[in-house]
Parts: structure tokens; C-alpha cells; sequence
């Protein structure tokens, strides 16, 4: 079922300045950069053998990642998982009344991503990552 992080969230409001602090932190170069003008963000990456830290910022006013900054602020957005078996894992939660976000239903394909909605995990958004 579960296997460990995957990736880690973090949503700042100036990727820049939040690139460059955690490249003294962590005290190496970010990986990579990213922009998704139809999620209306734009990402940093940092990389650590099967994991990463992604940070993320929005490029204008609509989107997942403005609407988190301006409701929370700064902070982690999710926690990505790694699961053996998205199909067995989702069926086993499903079982468990475990409220899902992106489930597509038993019987059907995963088409996209999905998550566990934060109201069953203490207010963090868990996505489910098939290793």
C-alpha cells in the first residue's frame, strides 16, 4: 500500500526569493523550473534521490495555488505519497469511507490525479503517487 514521500508542496508567494532561500538552505542549486500557464503557476524543484521538494507560486489571480495563498497563506499545499498499487489502494480506502478527491470511481481506470481530501488527514492534502 503506502511506501513513503514521494514529493513535498510548498506554496510561496514569490518563487524567487523563496528559490533562492532554500538554495542557501539546503546549500544547493534548484533542479529545475517549471511554468504551467493552465494551472496558473509556476514551479521550482529540488531534487534528493527519489524525492523532492516542489515549490510553488501563482502567475495571476485565479487558480488552486492562488486560492491557497490567499485563503492560508505561505505553506506546505500537499504531501504526495507513494503507493505499490493505485487500484488496490483506492479500493482499501474506499472500504474504509476514506473521502477522496480526482477517485474515478471502482472499476474505472485513474485518469489524472487523485487525493485524500484534506478533511480526513488534520488539513493536508494528500496526493496518491503509484511508485
Amino acid at each position: 500500500m503506502f511506501k513513503g514521500v514521494d514529493h513535498v508542496v510548498i506554496a510561496v508567494k514569490d518563487l524567487d526569493a523563496a528559490v533562492q532561500k532554500y538554495e542557501t538552505i539546503y546549500g544547493s542549486p534548484v533542479s529545475e523550473r517549471r511554468e504551467s500557464p493552465e494551472a496558473g503557476m509556476k514551479m521550482a524543484f529540488f531534487r534528493f534521490d527519489d524525492s523532492f521538494i516542489e515549490l510553488v507560486s501563482n502567475t495571476g489571480e485565479e487558480g488552486p495555488i492562488a486560492k491557497r495563498l490567499a485563503s492560508l497563506g505561505e505553506g506546505v499545499h500537499l504531501v504526495a505519497m507513494k503507493v505499490d498499487n493505485i487500484d488496490e489502494t483506492l479500493t482499501k480506502l474506499r472500504d474504509q469511507g476514506v473521502r477522496l478527491v480526482g477517485d474515478p470511481g471502482a472499476g474505472n481506470p485513474v485518469q489524472g490525479q487523485v487525493f485524500i481530501h484534506p478533511s480526513e488527514t488534520g488539513g493536508v492534502l494528500t496526493q496518491l503517487v503509484q511508485a
